[in-house]
């Protein structure tokens, strides 16, 4: 019994391993400057060439601290497809507290958020620029530490 329960767990544990066709091809993040993100600090990312043709996940990661003074942030998401120079724009509205104030996300000192931007669809040997800008009115944001971008094939 014991070791048909083994056998049962393992071969779950393999399909479960073998059953995912995510894979991580870009996670990379930008440090915002220790004095606050400037509004026209736009943050720029070079990801590189696909080695295969496909689709692919696009997240932006942000990560911020107790000094950040609202309950999201608007950013501004553009795509710029390389050698088409096909551009793409996205605008996020980013919640990073729930409506009592309490960030959306553990943490110590400096909590993470990933929000989805959606599907892209690249062929081999494309190349893709993104750059992100926020959008709020306030034009010095304290409190946000880093700002990332995650690409997974499909």
């Amino acid at each position: 019994m014991r070791q048909s329960l083994w056998v049962i767990g393992a071969t779950w544990l393999l399909l479960t391993i073998a059953s995912c066709h995510e894979r991580k091809v870009y996670d990379h993040y930008t440090p915002t400057p220790l004095e606050g993100w400037a509004k026209d600090d736009t943050l720029t990312f070079l990801l590189p060439k696909a080695e295969t043709e496909g689709v692919y996940g696009m997240d932006l990661k942000l990560r911020s601290n107790g000094s950040y003074p609202f309950m999201g942030i608007t950013l501004i998401v553009e795509k710029t497809f390389f050698p088409s120079l096909f551009k793409s724009t996205d605008t996020i509205p980013c919640l990073l507290r729930e409506e009592n104030g309490m960030p959306r996300q553990q943490g110590v000192s400096y909590y993470q958020n990933i929000f989805h931007i959606g599907e892209i669809h690249l062929n081999s040997g494309d190349s893709l620029q993104v750059t992100v800008r926020h959008d709020m009115k306030r034009e010095l944001l304290p409190g946000i530490g880093d700002v990332g971008i995650m690409l997974t094939k499909y």
